[in-house]
């Protein structure tokens, strides 16, 4: 920081200090005729040109607008300008006028003036009703190379403070070129004697250099601002507007008005701004502060959304605002709020808008905090002061060294006790824009690539500043730290596939090079990331060798991967895919009905982004054949007596689950486990004659078979007269004797471990 700017910070401060310890605040926010400072300043005739402004509804340079007023109709209005101080050769226009609540208001547009050169001119209401002669000067063409302007807001209610700021205004600053006011000229716009006390006030400024407003909230969109200020109308009926003077696009917002409306026309104006060669910097001013710092205010979240992202897009450098009665600026920021901090006065390219609120032309003062003790003040702000206070802007384009710059001082007022000093600067920052800009458009900062080096577009913005500074000379980019450069023409390519390939898995930093024809390097880092390795699949369920019937399982993994593309499984080696959308889901039902009785190879696959794929299986079991049951013995019609029979079964299930008989149909069911002999209490309940006995099993997953036999019982003691059936004449009766025949038989469970080969 040079001496000069830092003696002048200091001398800032213990103004600050000064301010803080002694400001006295007027709190009169009335406007009634009984209060001794809406007086008119000095006595004036009803057809007396009072209230004198200059605007510019067209370009300033060729054109400028006068407008004054009276409180009786005037007979013969007219302005009468020249050259000339004493008017010797001189033109005459007559104005436009209109009745405005018993105010008769006139507009002349004077035009075909001359560039950058100085009139003279008088307003006339008649010979005898006329002011003396002023003098304006217009500015330059747009390749002019350098700007002054003053910026101020909140003039409102405080008559003498206005009038003490507007003359420090003019007592110090004689070289401006146009003044921008943020709005709330006045307390309220509807009522048209406030319009003519604010214009008597501040007639000392704007009788000589022309001024652009916006409407503020206390202007009220009913009221009677825009028959009092022309204004450009190239946006809608001038609520919203913009201009170029020098190397500034300038952008008039109205907060009171819809702002999706105003989005589309704002981005076309910054499109028309880009593309063109002289417009170096871009400024917004509007009333009401998109991020708002006074406690018990929110921020405009319908501006942020619709207004910042334009703001950033395409290179909003300043945006400036009112409403709030203070000094305030914030760090550069973007809509989310994160903002750079790394410098408090000297800036250079600053990547987001400085956002700025001056609130102090005359209205009564706030603090931030308003007395809440509770209050925190946001970390994006750079800079505050509750005072009363101005903004002048300097921009100046230097062609030899190629560059653009800004210089922002604001200005105090300091006052004790109502009697007002001179003025003190409080804060002064300085932007410098310059050099180009090297942003890399792909790949995507932290983007992932496998084995395949990645391709690459770049870009080399000029910042908005004149095309034919920084000629570059030369690209180039390395990956290994500058060991390895690798150069390149155009703005596109390929990073160099060995280079990629000697680099392991993780991050890798690719930093680009452009010098430009003054041998200034610029440069741009980006941080991508190399996976060449798999990501991993854990089958949590099912588990390996379960066994499943006809109804599909379910199932359920886990991953861990980042970078994760698709994830699906097979029950067929891989010849059917069915994509997982879920880590815990069933199988599909057509896919597990189509899979074989027997084993089954489960395999689940896994890739990434890059291409890496892994893949795990298991193998379950799909069992839908019932156990197969046969009987070896009772023989068909082989008799019995009173003891009941023994049998000998066989059963092929390696999933067998239970055993069982019946003698009766299935009305009672007897179950075993072994090879034995018929329940002795079933079976002496039976009559004699022709018994069918059915054997039963069934295995883990449900599956029934069953076998059916027919014996004969013939028991001596029941009675015997008739069988209950005739034997069938197929049925063969062995061993039918008096005595009781005892058959002692085993039974046998073949496991079959052919098929399924368990352990």
């Amino acid at each position: 920081m040079n001496k000069k700017f830092s003696s002048l910070i200091s001398a800032g401060l213990i103004c600050a200090i000064f301010l803080g310890l002694v400001m006295y605040h007027y709190n009169l926010d009335s406007n009634s005729s009984s209060n001794p400072l809406n007086e008119v300043p000095k006595d004036q005739g009803p057809l007396t040109p009072q209230g004198i402004r200059l605007t510019a509804v067209n370009d300033s340079y060729n054109s400028m607008v006068i407008t004054w007023y009276t409180e009786n109709e005037a007979t013969d209005p007219k302005i009468v300008y020249s050259k000339s101080p004493l008017l010797l050769t001189n033109n005459t226009v007559i104005p436009s006028s209109n009745l405005v609540d018993g105010t008769y208001i006139y507009t002349a547009e004077l035009d075909m003036l001359d560039i950058n050169e100085t009139y003279y001119y008088q307003v006339f209401s008649d010979s005898s009703n006329k002011r003396n002669v002023e003098s304006f000067t217009t500015g330059e063409e747009r390749n002019t190379k350098s700007i002054k302007f003053m910026v101020f807001g909140d003039s409102r209610s405080q008559r003498e403070v206005r009038r003490v700021v507007i003359d420090k205004i003019t007592d110090n600053f004689n070289d401006l070129d146009f003044t921008i006011h943020t709005g709330d000229m006045i307390y309220d716009g509807r009522i048209q004697d406030q319009w003519n006390n604010y214009f008597n006030d501040v007639e000392n400024l704007t009788k000589t250099i022309h001024g652009y407003y916006i409407e503020g909230n206390h202007e009220h969109t009913d009221g009677n601002m825009y028959e009092n200020i022309p204004l450009p109308s190239n946006g809608a009926n001038s609520f919203y507007y913009s201009f170029n003077i020098g190397p500034v696009k300038f952008i008039g917002l109205n907060t009171n008005r819809d702002p999706l409306t105003q989005a589309s026309w704002l981005e076309n104006e910054l499109k028309i701004a880009q593309g063109d060669n002289q417009t170096f910097w871009n400024f917004a001013f509007m009333h009401e502060p998109i991020f708002n710092s006074r406690d018990g205010r929110t921020d405009r979240t319908d501006l942020v959304q619709y207004w910042c992202p334009l703001f950033e897009q395409y290179g909003v450098d300043l945006v400036f605002a009112g409403h709030n009665h203070y000094y305030e600026r914030n760090y550069p920021m973007n809509n989310l709020k994160e903002y750079d901090d790394g410098e408090l006065y000297e800036f250079e390219n600053p990547r987001y808008p400085m956002y700025i609120t001056t609130g102090g032309a005359g209205a009564p003062l706030y603090t931030r905090d308003g007395g809440n003790p509770s209050y925190e003040i946001l970390p994006y702000t750079a800079y505050y002061n509750s005072t009363y206070h101005f903004i002048i802007i300097e921009v100046h384009v230097n062609d030899e060294n190629e560059y653009t710059s800004l210089t922002l001082e604001t200005w105090a007022i300091p006052e004790n006790a109502g009697i007002y000093g001179g003025i003190c600067l409080i804060d002064r920052i300085t932007i410098l824009k310059k050099g180009i800009d090297l942003i890399v458009n792909t790949p995507d900062q932290y983007e992932v690539f496998g084995h395949e080096s990645p391709n690459f577009n770049i870009s080399l913005v000029h910042k908005n500043l004149d095309p034919s500074w920084y000629e570059i000379d030369s690209t180039w980019y390395t990956i290994d730290d500058g060991i390895t450069n690798y150069t390149f023409t155009g703005t596109a390519g390929k990073i160099n596939q060995t280079a990629w390939e000697l680099k392991s898995n993780g991050t890798v930093t690719c930093k680009f090079f452009a010098k430009d024809a003054l041998g200034k390097i610029y440069t741009s880092n980006l941080i991508l990331r190399k996976d060449i390795e798999p990501p991993v699949i854990s089958i949590i369920s099912p588990e390996e060798r379960n066994i499943y019937g006809k109804i599909a399982p379910s199932f359920q993994i886990e991953y861990n991967h980042s970078d994760t593309h698709s994830v699906w499984y097979s029950l067929d080696g891989g010849q059917t895919n069915y994509t997982i959308s879920s880590l815990l889901d069933n199988f599909n039902s057509t896919a597990w009905s189509n899979v074989p009785n027997g084993s089954v190879i489960v395999k689940f696959f896994i890739n990434d982004t890059t291409g890496n794929q892994f893949s795990e299986d298991i193998m379950i079991y799909k069992d839908i054949i019932a156990p197969l049951l046969s009987i070896k013995s009772p023989s068909v019609n082989e008799t019995f007596g009173s003891a009941p029979p023994s049998f000998i079964i066989e059963v092929i299930e390696s999933n067998l689950h239970k055993l069982w008989y019946s003698l009766d149909g299935g009305l009672t069911n007897v179950s075993f486990t072994l090879n034995g002999s018929l329940d002795s209490q079933e079976w002496s309940k039976l009559s004699n004659g022709v018994i069918r006995i059915t054997f039963y099993s069934n295995d883990t997953l449900g599956n029934i078979s069953k076998k059916e036999i027919t014996i004969i019982k013939n028991d001596p003691e029941q009675n015997t007269e008739e069988p209950r059936e005739s034997f069938p004449q197929n049925i063969i009766v062995i061993g039918i004797s008096s005595g009781v025949v005892a058959i002692t038989i085993s039974i046998m469970v073949i496991l079959d471990l052919r098929k399924k080969r368990m352990p």
